[in-house]
């Protein structure tokens, strides 16, 4: 019987091809924040004669989307996936790209310990200046959230040396977005607003709506921050439609934590924060945000006692002034 054209070169370039139009078609997708369709163009890649080390490619990708939207059990799985072929083939880069998902996963989970050390091990793997810049910013991510910024500083500086040397932009908004968050944790709001904002002109123009979302986010804390909370409700709002457009449940939560601190800045709008705050704390139950909901309790027993909210940091009180964290978002 005469060979299937399908086993032959031909056949096999045909399968290559076909499989990296589905993983490009599906990281547009992931960019555009519609989970589904991402999804579909992975797994047709999967589906496709993919390579070994497109496989691996299509299961960090797949991570990802399914970490976006609070699947943590899917996305460990997928970020596995990927790690074993990626030592299957001997790329300890890819293979460090895929535990960092897990980073991820650990990140947005509030365990900031074992994130920190997953992306330990993981750059004693990494090879590209692309992917240690991505773990040393989610380190120095880990480490601003547990309160150490003069590490956090150091880290986010060798990530952005990393990604000057790969010329890694995307890499570069995400570290202006990570250093508005960690500005803002700091105590300067004014600082948080300047890198927010420059982070939001960077992902536009790089057509980043995930980073666009999170950068304009800081925007708006740092602004109620700033005791300008009549300028933050506009582009809080637009970041809440589009979390509630793409179904990312964690996101909305914490889009509904800031506004609950806006209406607790306002005289008489007490229920309406109250409403907040625990919309956001059913959403973050749902999704297993453990630190997240029990900030949100503590939110709203305070606000019911007439304290200010509570705050970052393990502190019970807060001035008036006082937003919810910045928010956080590790690169990829």
């Amino acid at each position: 019987m005469a060979p299937s054209a399908d086993s032959g070169p031909l056949g096999q370039s045909v399968a290559a091809l076909s499989a990296r139009v589905h993983l490009d078609s599906g990281f547009r997708y992931e960019q555009a924040g519609v989970a589904h369709k991402a999804v579909a163009a992975y797994e047709a890649a999967l589906g496709a004669g993919a390579t070994p080390l497109e496989r691996a490619e299509a299961h960090i990708r797949l991570a990802r989307v399914y970490r976006t939207e609070s699947e943590w059990d899917a996305a460990a799985r997928e970020a596995r996936a990927a790690a074993r072929l990626a030592d299957e083939v001997g790329s300890d880069d890819l293979a460090a790209e895929a535990m960092n998902v897990e980073v991820g996963i650990h990140l947005l989970r509030g365990e900031f310990a074992a994130a920190d050390t997953l992306a330990a091990a993981a750059l004693e793997r990494a090879r590209s200046a692309r992917v240690r810049g991505v773990l040393l910013q989610n380190r120095g991510s880990a480490a601003a959230q547990l309160g150490d910024f003069v590490t956090a500083g150091a880290l986010f500086a060798r990530s952005v040396d990393a990604f000057d040397d790969a010329g890694y932009e995307l890499g570069m908004a995400f570290a202006l977005t990570n250093a508005s968050a960690a500005t803002r944790d700091a105590g300067d709001a004014a600082g948080a607003l300047d890198f927010a904002e420059r982070a939001a002109a960077l992902a536009r123009r790089l057509s980043a709506f995930d980073v666009l979302t999170i950068a304009v986010q800081n925007q708006a804390k740092a602004l109620v921050a700033l005791g300008r909370a009549d300028e933050a409700e506009a582009p809080l709002g637009e970041v809440l439609g589009h979390f509630a457009a793409t179904s990312n449940v964690l996101r909305q939560a914490e889009c509904l934590e800031v506004l609950g601190e806006l209406y607790a800045l306002r005289p008489h709008h007490d229920d309406t924060a109250a409403r907040c705050f625990e919309l956001a704390g059913t959403l973050a139950q749902r999704v297993g945000a453990r630190v997240l909901s029990e900030r949100l309790s503590r939110r709203l027993a305070d606000l019911k006692a007439g304290r200010p909210t509570a705050g970052h940091g393990g502190a019970e009180t807060q001035s008036p002034t006082s937003s919810a964290p910045a928010q956080w978002r590790g690169p990829d």
